[in-house]
């Protein structure tokens, strides 16, 4: 089973989702939809949400609309979030709001929410309310991670289990969903349920770290301009650890240039060497080896076959071996 045979219906499903898009006459709000579902992502949750569901003995072709919707809503966010982080970039283009404008973007965001659940309701099952009342847990912890990360900006520091329940929710909850519903579907215990969503939570958890070391160390071919959350003062993965370890004087330069508004080559400067100063950079890879030897665990103690497992953590590590 690889990636490409996996996702077979559901780009299928995807291909008549973006004809739709592209055929309506509204291109001011179809045209964005239809953009960033075209924008090169790698459609890493409908992938896992399919394979887990399949791990667990599930068969049929609904699953791929609940693998779509999962997708639609992503996207959502990733439009929302672009316009609140100011990004100027996504995956290599122009983000929709700098294509297009805010407004615009806004609106785009909304309806493709709104198609998320349009498509929940083509998967055909017969836990339906469960399936709509953890889709839509799924989306509000997203909303309320994203709150938590805005309100992190104003704050001096934040303690680094604050920051991991901030990535639990806003990036950590669609894995969770991905990797629970296919046991919930299948009738598996919840214990085996639970195992899955804290998989999926332990795997939000190292993309969002890597995210935030690839921000500064990632280069050109990560599809962002280098250090633009040092640019925008945010509070990363990075500065939490960095807060924990530096010495007061040197907090002290940090925040006097990461929030001022210098010229951000300077800021930039400062902030790396001090990040070299106290090796940030080995603390984030020992954080990730962590993270990748707790999810090897859970796979371990998972109910389906060895070659089952083996084949999940060569995934997972092919998929989150970006240079970190």
């Amino acid at each position: 089973m690889n990636k490409k045979n996996t996702l077979k219906l559901y780009s299928e499903k995807k291909k008549k989702l973006l004809n739709l898009f592209k055929s309506n006459n509204i291109k001011g709000l179809y045209g964005p939809m239809h953009y960033i579902f075209n924008s090169g992502g790698k459609n890493i949750r409908p992938f896992f949400l399919i394979l887990i569901y399949k791990y667990y003995g599930g068969k049929g072709t609904s699953i791929n609309y609940i693998a779509l919707a999962i997708q639609t809503l992503h996207n959502f966010t990733l439009i929302h979030d672009d316009i609140m982080d100011g990004s100027v970039k996504r995956r290599g283009k122009l983000t929709v709001h700098k294509k297009w404008d805010i407004n615009t973007a806004i609106l785009s965001g909304d309806a493709l929410m709104i198609y998320s659940y349009n498509l929940l309701c083509s998967a055909k099952f017969s836990q339906e309310k469960k399936i709509f009342k953890l889709f839509s847990k799924t989306a509000i912890d997203v909303c309320e991670g994203q709150q938590i990360d805005m309100d992190f900006q104003k704050k001096q520091k934040v303690h680094v289990d604050d920051y991991i329940n901030m990535i639990n929710l806003k990036t950590g909850a669609l894995f969770a969903f991905s990797f629970k519903i296919g046991p919930m579907l299948m009738g598996f215990s919840q214990k085996e349920q639970s195992k899955m969503c804290d998989l999926g939570l332990l795997l939000g958890q190292l993309f969002q770290i890597q995210d935030d070391y690839l921000d500064l160390y990632g280069g050109e071919k990560v599809g962002k301009q280098k250090g633009l959350d040092v640019l925008d003062a945010k509070k990363t993965y990075l500065v939490v650890i960095f807060y924990k370890l530096a010495s007061n004087s040197d907090i002290k330069i940090f925040e006097t240039i990461f929030y001022s508004k210098n010229n951000f080559s300077k800021k930039l400067s400062v902030v790396e060497n001090l990040f070299e100063k106290y090796d940030i950079k080995e603390q984030v890879r020992i954080k990730i080896d962590s993270l990748r030897d707790k999810i090897d665990l859970i796979i371990n103690k998972a109910v389906f076959s060895e070659q089952r497992k083996k084949q999940l953590k060569n995934y997972i590590k092919l998929l989150s071996n970006r240079d970190c």
